[in-house]
């Protein structure tokens, strides 16, 4: 029986003629499966699904350019992480209010310039924010990094949003 895979809203669909099963596209963690009458019908109660399980998480939203702890979940688990980017998002996740600067994360991802933080943390925010679909405006690194933290023009220091530091509660990073 051939299989059929479609990528939608981020996650993998594999249906055949009787069944589907729904994955975040990357991962390998089954997310939900359907019995089905043909394949049109997988198809469509699996994208039935995952528009009503994301559907909620936009207007459950703080804020456009703020995901969900759930949202933030899901796109952790399938974005790499090297071992500085983690020890990085473990330190300002454990930080005092969740504050840092780029010297101090740099500094803890064992990176000599706050150039590298700056740098790692825009591309982070930036995987995330397409990943979860967020309002960014703008298209610096300033820009990218709102998706993850808020920064503080008069101190340089970045305050992770509360919803990501739940989020790596939940994955034990940090």
């Amino acid at each position: 029986m051939k299989i059929h895979e479609e990528v939608y809203e981020g996650h993998l669909i594999r249906a055949n003629a009787t069944a589907a099963m729904v994955f975040l596209d990357g991962s390998k963690d089954l997310e939900t499966k359907f019995r089905a009458m043909d394949l049109e019908d997988a198809l469509s109660k699996s994208k039935a699904w995952i528009d009503e399980k994301l559907g909620g998480r936009k207007t459950d939203r703080r804020a456009a350019n703020i995901g969900t702890v759930d949202g933030y979940v899901e796109a952790f688990k399938v974005i790499k992480f090297s071992k500085a980017r983690r020890m990085m998002l473990a330190s300002h996740r454990r930080a005092d209010d969740r504050k840092m600067t780029p010297t101090e994360l740099a500094t803890a991802a064992g990176w000599k310039t706050q150039n590298s933080a700056t740098m790692h943390y825009s591309k982070l925010g930036k995987e995330v924010s397409e990943r979860l679909d967020l309002k960014i405006d703008g298209n610096d690194k300033a820009a990218w990094t709102s998706a993850l933290a808020t920064i503080d023009a008069e101190t340089d220091q970045l305050q992770m949003h509360e919803e990501v530091a739940e989020a790596l509660d939940r994955l034990n990073i940090g």
